[in-house]
């Protein structure tokens, strides 16, 4: 309870630290560099101080890896993790925690002994989306070296053992990434591996998508392409269907755009000249850049039409309300009756969705519950009913 409240005055202080993702994960604004050799000793309180992102960046993911070493239960040392980051002053950490528990995940790994066969007694067990995320997507890719790349689904099947929907997903999300690493961040070669495993293939490419771009900017330890393109919309726009979307919503994440999204004109600009599924999958990436608060956003995408509205609200950054009170998650819901009808009706199938997500399925019960008319009712329960498909543009 003591983290819950925490990470709730945490996301309404520090918002603008905060994304959408995975690094758009909550607390999550850049990717953090390389951090190579680690200091031998660091506290958070120290790291601080220091001036240079770079070596800042080093102490922290020190003085985290200290944290998870010295504690006895992995659950307990990323619960004190969490509650670090979100109560920092500066929110420096919370900005970095994701990228950094990258790091931390992977020397724990191999401090450890975590295996492919024992991965999931290790996984966090908590819907956390910033620091305890990462920590997972690290022990993932620590373990790249046992996946069978004759036969990838055989390793990814251990995701399934994940107990709610949102782990499965951050697992699925990380082996992503350990697919990167092994082919040595040829993407077109792990998209392919995670094109193998059926309908998890969107989400796994997500994690893909988010070590390609960490490697292009030299972060977290990974191995830059001999072959690189920085332009999203040459990259996305040579992906397959099942592809674009998760390629977008990387992103813009990873390269931020130089004015701050205020406003749904200022998403239609990011994509402007684009159409079809290229266009609706920009229009998300640019949404999930816009305001911390999901209700701004939605009110972002009110000012847009159709379509355009509807990949909009995909955007939406729910997991910024994992900390919040059920009358906080209804509330946002209620946010879909500013649109027309059919874009409403849109609009509770997908916050049913990703809510459901969010709450281990509970905001069925008490979210879809609360719609004004059955309609409503039956949009947002069939978005509910749909968690276990392919979540495409989430983190």
């Amino acid at each position: 309870m003591r983290l819950l409240v925490l990470l709730a005055v945490a996301l309404a202080v520090v918002g603008g630290c905060s994304s959408g993702g995975d690094d758009g994960d909550a607390g999550s604004s850049s990717v953090a560099r390389s951090t190579g050799t680690l200091p031998e000793e660091a506290s958070l309180e120290g790291c601080r101080d220091v001036a240079d992102g770079d070596e800042a960046r080093s102490c922290y993911a020190a003085a985290l890896a200290a944290i998870m070493r010295d504690s006895d239960d992995p659950s307990k040392g990323l619960e004190q993790i969490a509650v670090e980051a979100y109560t920092e002053p500066t929110g420096r950490l919370l900005g970095d925690c994701h990228g950094l528990m990258h790091t931390v995940g992977r020397a724990y790994a191999a401090e450890n002994g975590v295996t492919l066969e024992n991965l999931m007694t290790y996984l966090p067990q908590t819907n956390e989306p910033g620091c305890s995320a990462g920590f997972a997507h690290g022990l993932v890719t620590a373990v790249a070296p046992e996946i069978d790349l004759g036969d990838p689904a055989s390793s990814v099947a251990v995701c399934d053992e994940a107990l709610t929907r949102y782990r499965r997903y951050s697992c699925v999300h990380g082996f992503g990434h350990a697919f990167m690493r092994l082919v040595r961040e040829d993407v077109n070669e792990a998209l392919r591996l995670c094109s193998v495993l059926g309908a998890d293939a969107p989400d796994c490419s997500q994690g893909a998508f988010h070590d390609y771009w960490f490697a292009v900017a030299g972060a977290d330890d990974a191995e830059r392409p001999e072959t690189v393109v920085e332009d999203p919309r040459e990259l996305c726009g040579a992906q397959p269907d099942e592809f674009v979307r998760p390629c977008w919503y990387r992103a813009f994440i990873e390269n931020r755009p130089e004015e701050p999204i205020e406003s749904g004109a200022d998403i239609l600009a990011l994509c402007e000249g684009l159409d079809g599924l290229q266009r609706q999958a920009c229009i998300t990436a640019g949404s999930v850049v816009g305001p911390p608060d999901p209700a701004v956003q939605l009110a972002f995408c009110a000012e847009l039409d159709g379509e355009e509205a509807e990949s909009c609200i995909r955007g939406t950054k729910v997991q910024n309300l994992i900390a919040s009170p059920a009358e906080e998650h209804v509330a946002l819901l209620q946010e879909c009756d500013g649109f027309p009808d059919e874009t409403a009706l849109a609009c509770y199938r997908w916050l049913g969705k990703v809510m459901s997500v969010l709450t281990d399925g509970a905001f069925e019960q008490y979210g879809c519950g609360s719609a004004p008319d059955a309609r409503r009712r039956h949009a947002c329960e069939q978005g509910a009913g749909e968690i276990d498909e392919p979540l495409v543009t989430f983190s």
